[in-house]
C-alpha cells in the first residue's frame, strides 16, 4: 500500500506522471483536509477542483487498489473533460478509465464495470443502473459529485448518495462547486443530501488563492429601447396592469405593480383559482374564477411577449404572434387566446409589431453585440468568446445575426432536445464543437444555459451576458467561463427600463448572500463544535427519515417491472431505497407490474385530471384491465385539491373506473407513500403465488395472427407496428427468422441494430441455466 500525506509525495507518487505540477498550496491544504471524511469543497472557478479530484481518487486507490472511484457530472462534454485530465495526467492504466454513458447498451456496461478503476459518468446514467442492479457500489471508495450545487430536490445526486451510503461501508464522498447557493439554508441541504461532515471553502479573496486568480473586468452595458419598441411594451403593460387589478380586487393578488408581480406568482396562481373553484358553492364566485383562469393565462402571454419583445426584438414577437394567429386559424386555440386577439388594444401591438419589423428595426443588443465582438476579433483574432442567451430562440437570433459579420465565426451551443424544427445538438456534437472551437474554427460560441456549467475552455477571454440571470448560481457559472489560465473580460448588456434591471438587482443581492453564508459557514467551523440544540429536533429528523428510505429485510426478494418513464418519478428511487428488486422495462400497459395477473397504472392528482381532460385515462385504464386480471389505479395526492374540474366531474370519472372498468383505486399522499403501497402490494402478491415475473408483460391473444405479431414483438427492439410490417412482408415466423439481415433492413422501421437482433436471436442456442 502507497501512502502519501503531501503534495511533494504526491507530485513524486507512482500513479502520477513526471510532468505534473501542481505546486498551489490550497490545493495541498484542501487535499489533505479531504482525507477520509465526506467533503464540501466550495472553490472559484479555474482554480483545479479537478487537481483535487484526481488527487483524492489516486489517494483512495492506493489505500484501496480493489476500490473503484465514480467521477460524475451533469454532462457528457464535462464528462469527457474530466476523462482527459485523468488520462493526462496519471499513469492508471487507459482502459482502466472509462466513460460510462447511456450510448452504452447497459450489458456492456455492465461488463466494463467489471474491469475499470475510475468510472466517469452522468447522475442519469448510474441512477437508472443501480435501480436496474446492473451493479453495486459495495466496492466503491470515492464518489466525486462535479457541479454539486444540483444535489437538491429529486435530483440524481440525492438518490445516488443514499444507495452508496448504504452500500459501501467505507464510502467517501467529494462534492465540487464554485456556488452552493445563495442561502445557508440552500448550502445546509446540499450538506445533509451528499452526508457532508466537512466543507472546505475558498474565495478570490483568501490569501493562498489570490495570487492564482485571473483579473477579470466585469462591464454592466446599458442599452436603451427605441421608441418604436417602447409604444408596444406600454401598450402591453397597460393590459397587464388592467389584468392585474382585477386580480387584486378579487384577491387573487397582493399588487398590481407590474414590477411587483413575477412570472412564478402568475404560475402559482393557478393553484389557488383551482381551490376557489373547488370550495365555492357559489355560482357567482365560480362564474369570476373561471374569468381569473382566462386573466391568468392571457397575463403569462402578456408578460411573455414583452419579454420577447425587450430581450429578442421585434421578429421573435412577430414569428409568437403569428404562430397564435396560426392556432386561432386552425380552431385549435382556446377561448382566453381568442379573447385577447380581438382586444382593440391588442390589435395595436399587432399593427405595431408588423409595421416596425418591416421597417428593419433590430434589438439594439444586437447592435452592441456585434460591436463588442468585432472591436476584441479585430485587437485579437485569437481570441474566442461566449455569449450567454436566456432562450434558444435568442440564440438562433443572434447567430443568425453575426454571421453577416465576416470577423465574427459564430455557431450555436445548444442542449440536445428539440423544440419543434428547432434541432438540439447531441453530446458527441457538443463535444466536437468545443473542439472546433478550441482550433478557431468558430471564435464564436453563442450558448445556453448548457454551456455555462464546468466547461474548461482556456482559450475563451471574454464572456457576454446577452441578458441578466437573476440567479447568483448561474452567473458565477457564467463568468466562470473567462479569466481560468489568463485575463479575461465580461459585458453584460442591460436594457434600460426593463425586467433586466430588476434581474441586475436581484443578482447583486444573492451573490451577497452567498458570500456572507459561505463567511458563517467558514466562521462557524473554525469555531468550537456545536452540541445538539434540542433534543426534539433531533427526534423530528430521525421520524422524518421515512422508512420507504431505508433498506428492509428481505425487500430484494420482491420484484417489480417499471416502466422506465417512471424513473422520473421519486416512487422508483424509494422503491430502489428500499431494496426491492426493480426491472426497468419500457411497457406498452401500465406502469407497474408485480405478478402474471396484477398491473398497477400510477397517476399523480395532476396527471389524473389533465388524462380525465384529454381522454388518456379510460384509454390506459381499458388497455389495462384488457391485458391484467386484476388493473389498480394508484391515486397520489388528492385530485380535489386545486383542480380546474368540477368536483361532479372527478367523482364521475372515479365512479366510472370502478363501477364500468372494475378497476381498483387506492389513494396515496406522496411518492413515498406509494412506494410503500407498492413494496406490501407486491409482498403479498408473490408470497402467496410463489411465481416469478412473466418474461412478457399482457395476455396472449387468441387469434392465430395476433399471436404471430405477439411473438415478434417479444423481441427487443421491435414494437406491435414493427412486428405488423414484418409480418405483412414475410408471412410467416419461419420467413422472418430465415432472413438474412440486408432482407430485414428493407423493412420500414427495421434499423441495422434491430435486424441484427433478430438474426441472432433466431440462431442462439436455448441454455437452461437460470
Amino acid at each position: 500500500m502507497i501512502t502519501f500525506s503531501t503534495n511533494e509525495d504526491f507530485i513524486s507518487h507512482p500513479l502520477i506522471k513526471k510532468d505534473f505540477v501542481s505546486r498551489r498550496e490550497y490545493q495541498e491544504i484542501i487535499f489533505i483536509n479531504c482525507l477520509n471524511q465526506n467533503c464540501l469543497v466550495v472553490i472559484p472557478t479555474g482554480l483545479g477542483k479537478t487537481i483535487i479530484a484526481l488527487m483524492l481518487s489516486v489517494y483512495r486507490l492506493s489505500e484501496l487498489p480493489k476500490s473503484k472511484v465514480i467521477f460524475l457530472a451533469p454532462t457528457k462534454p464535462l464528462i469527457e473533460q474530466h476523462h482527459k485530465s485523468f488520462l493526462d495526467l496519471t499513469l492508471l492504466p487507459p482502459e482502466s478509465l472509462q466513460s460510462l454513458t447511456g450510448t452504452i447498451l447497459p450489458k456492456k456496461r455492465k461488463e466494463i464495470w467489471t474491469q475499470i478503476q475510475v468510472a466517469f459518468m452522468t447522475p442519469q446514467v448510474l441512477q437508472n443502473d443501480l435501480i436496474s442492479g446492473l451493479y453495486s457500489l459495495e466496492d466503491v471508495s470515492l464518489i466525486i459529485f462535479d457541479e454539486c450545487h444540483r444535489a437538491v430536490g429529486d435530483y440524481a445526486y440525492v438518490f445516488i448518495a443514499k444507495k452508496y451510503t448504504s452500500a459501501s461501508k467505507g464510502h467517501q464522498i467529494l462534492g465540487l462547486t464554485a456556488s452552493p447557493g445563495s442561502t445557508q439554508e440552500k448550502i445546509n441541504e446540499i450538506k445533509e443530501n451528499l452526508f457532508i461532515n466537512h466543507i472546505e471553502i475558498r474565495t478570490d479573496k483568501d490569501s493562498d488563492v489570490k495570487k492564482y486568480v485571473q483579473k477579470v473586468d466585469t462591464e454592466w452595458i446599458k442599452i436603451s429601447l427605441p421608441d418604436e419598441f417602447l409604444e408596444i411594451k406600454r401598450i402591453l403593460e397597460e393590459k397587464l396592469k388592467e389584468i392585474y387589478k382585477w386580480l387584486k380586487e378579487k384577491d387573487l393578488l397582493n399588487s398590481f405593480d407590474i414590477n411587483k408581480i413575477t412570472r412564478k406568482d402568475l404560475l402559482k396562481l393557478n393553484n389557488t383559482i383551482n381551490g376557489r373553484i373547488s370550495a365555492s358553492r357559489n355560482d357567482d364566485e365560480k362564474y369570476d374564477m373561471f374569468y381569473a383562469k382566462k386573466c391568468q393565462a392571457n397575463a403569462i402571454r402578456i408578460s411573455h411577449m414583452s419579454e420577447l419583445l425587450e430581450t429578442q426584438g421585434i421578429n421573435a414577437l412577430k414569428d409568437y404572434l403569428e404562430k397564435n394567429e396560426e392556432k386561432i386559424k386552425n380552431n385549435t386555440a382556446n377561448k382566453s387566446l381568442k379573447e385577447l386577439f380581438v382586444d382593440k388594444n391588442f390589435r395595436k401591438v399587432k399593427q405595431l409589431t408588423y409595421e416596425i419589423q418591416a421597417q428593419g428595426v433590430v434589438h439594439p443588443k444586437l447592435e452592441k453585440l456585434r460591436e463588442i465582438l468585432t472591436t476584441q476579433l479585430q485587437a485579437n483574432s485569437e481570441s474566442r468568446i461566449l455569449v450567454f442567451a436566456h432562450f434558444r430562440d435568442s440564440v438562433n437570433n443572434i447567430v443568425r445575426y453575426l454571421k453577416e459579420d465576416s470577423i465574427i465565426k459564430p455557431h450555436k451551443f445548444i442542449g440536445q432536445a428539440h423544440k419543434g424544427s428547432d434541432k438540439g445538438l447531441t453530446q458527441k456534437e457538443q463535444i466536437r464543437l468545443l473542439e472546433d472551437f478550441k482550433e478557431g474554427t468558430y471564435n464564436t460560441l453563442v450558448g445556453t444555459s448548457v454551456a455555462e456549467e464546468g466547461l474548461d475552455i482556456a482559450e475563451c477571454d471574454l464572456v457576454v451576458f446577452y441578458d441578466v440571470v437573476p440567479s447568483a448560481i448561474r452567473s458565477i457559472q457564467r463568468r466562470g467561463r473567462t479569466g481560468r489560465k489568463k485575463e479575461g473580460n465580461v459585458f453584460v448588456l442591460m436594457a434600460e427600463g426593463t425586467r433586466d434591471e430588476g434581474y441586475y438587482w436581484a443578482e447583486k443581492a444573492k451573490e451577497k448572500n452567498m458570500r456572507d453564508s459561505l463567511k458563517k459557514i467558514k466562521s462557524s467551523q473554525n469555531g468550537p463544535k456545536k452540541e445538539q440544540a434540542n433534543l426534539l429536533n433531533f427526534i423530528e429528523k430521525a421520524k422524518n427519515n421515512s422508512v420507504s428510505e431505508q433498506k428492509l429485510a428481505g425487500a430484494e426478494l420482491i420484484e417489480i417491472a417499471c416502466d422506465n418513464r417512471e424513473t422520473a418519478s421519486s416512487v422508483v428511487r424509494n422503491l430502489s431505497l428500499m431494496g426491492v428488486n426493480l426491472r426497468l422495462e419500457q411497457l406498452s400497459v401500465g406502469d407497474y407490474i408485480i405478478s402474471k395477473r396484477v398491473g398497477i397504472e400510477r397517476k399523480s392528482s395532476q396527471d389524473f385530471t389533465d388524462s380525465i381532460k384529454d381522454g388518456r385515462l379510460f384509454k390506459e385504464l381499458k388497455n389495462l384491465t384488457d391485458n391484467y386480471e386484476r388493473a389498480i389505479l394508484i391515486l397520489e395526492e388528492d385530485p380535489f385539491e386545486n383542480s380546474s374540474l368540477d368536483e361532479n366531474a372527478i367523482y364521475g370519472a372515479i365512479s366510472s373506473i370502478i363501477l364500468n372498468l372494475g378497476v381498483s383505486i387506492y389513494k396515496t399522499k406522496d411518492a413515498k407513500e406509494t412506494a410503500m403501497f407498492l413494496y406490501q402490494l407486491a409482498k403479498k402478491e408473490q408470497s402467496e403465488s410463489k411465481s416469478s415475473l412473466k418474461l412478457r408483460f399482457g395476455k396472449a391473444p387468441i387469434e392465430t395472427s395476433r399471436l404471430l405479431e405477439y411473438v415478434i414483438a417479444g423481441i427487443p427492439g421491435v414494437n406491435t407496428l414493427r412486428a405488423k410490417n414484418l409480418l405483412k412482408e414475410f408471412q410467416t415466423l419461419q420467413n422472418i427468422f430465415l432472413a438474412d439481415i440486408p432482407d430485414l433492413t428493407k423493412i420500414e422501421n427495421i434499423g441495422k441494430k434491430i435486424a441484427q437482433e433478430i438474426y441472432k436471436i433466431s440462431r442462439y442456442k436455448y441454455k437452461n441455466d437460470h
